[in-house]
């Protein structure tokens, strides 16, 4: 029996990992210059960034030169399913391989790998899809945080199994990275500052998943994994981004509570992972949680 255990866990992680990529010499000389280009403005906004951005175009880097330049432009399309939609293996190896070529530039050690080490290290590795999944994501997010600033998507449902996620994992990945960018920082901030009722003013701007508010998602019951982030990261991925997003709905919740909404609390906690004990354990309040959960029963 223990064989078989072992057999089947080695098998689930190996389902998660695909082969790596093999570039031409102008596709990855390239790559380089966009990765260097992004390091600059990891933003990507402005003409100077597409006009360089554009003359490294070749067949095999064009979608990831117009998913960057459509980040920068952080307008409406990046809430259209095309750019929701999870990108191919490919387009996914390329992106990550940008953003740690990015973190070493970065890094302040006095001796680090070049560029092209980086490069040929990185497509050489056979890296766990959930990792790239996460990456797409999170430059997406960087063009939605600031689509957010202004732009209200109330009307907007987003149906996670339009979206070809191949798992539950994937679909988790991005609910957790898209709401992370969209309202994680502003809530924190908003509630420092003791402005409840801005805070709240996003929230009501919070598009819907799977036809309703953001804080009744709880298809969150995937398995955990070993998650290699940027350096200041510590602990597996649920610790960081689960942990993370119950900060984020305890935060909205307490400002429902101070605005006097009891009702609107009491929904939110209710319908919320803040009332599912099987969770808790990736908050660094999970005492309080589990107290409060208790209190409710």
């Amino acid at each position: 029996m223990k064989k078989i255990v072992i057999i089947i866990l080695i098998c689930s992680a190996a389902s998660h990992v695909q082969a790596q990529l093999k570039l031409a010499e102008p596709d990855f000389k390239n790559l380089i210059a966009l990765s260097e280009l992004y390091s600059h403005n990891t933003m990507c906004k402005g003409p100077e960034f597409k006009r360089s951005a554009d003359s490294l175009r070749t067949p095999v880097l064009n979608p990831l030169i117009d998913f960057l330049i459509a980040t920068g432009k952080a307008d409406t399309s990046l809430m259209g399913k095309h750019l929701l939609t999870r990108p191919p293996h490919e387009e996914l190896v390329l992106l990550y391989t940008i953003q740690q070529i990015h973190y070493n530039r970065i890094d302040t050690a006095k001796k680090k790998p070049s560029d092209n080490d980086i490069a040929n290290t990185t497509l050489a590795k056979n890296i766990d899809e959930r990792w790239l999944v996460h990456t797409y994501y999170s430059f997406l997010g960087s063009g939605i945080a600031m689509l957010f600033n202004t732009a209200d998507l109330s009307n907007l449902n987003i149906n996670t199994d339009d979206l070809g996620l191949k798992d539950e994992t994937e679909k988790g990945i991005f609910f957790l990275s898209i709401t992370d960018y969209l309202v994680r920082g502003r809530f924190m901030v908003l509630s420092h500052l003791k402005k409840s009722d801005r805070l709240l003013y996003f929230a009501r701007k919070m598009p819907m998943f799977n036809g309703k508010p953001y804080y009744y998602f709880s298809d969150l019951g995937f398995p955990d994994f070993d998650w290699s982030g940027y350096v200041n990261e510590k602990g597996t991925y649920k610790e960081v981004h689960m942990g993370a997003f119950i900060g984020t709905i305890a935060t909205h919740f307490a400002a429902l509570a101070n605005s006097g909404d009891k009702a609107g609390a009491r929904n939110l906690y209710f319908n919320s992972i803040l009332h599912r004990p099987e969770f808790f354990k990736y908050s660094i309040e999970k005492e309080i949680l589990q107290k409060t959960y208790d209190e409710a029963k």
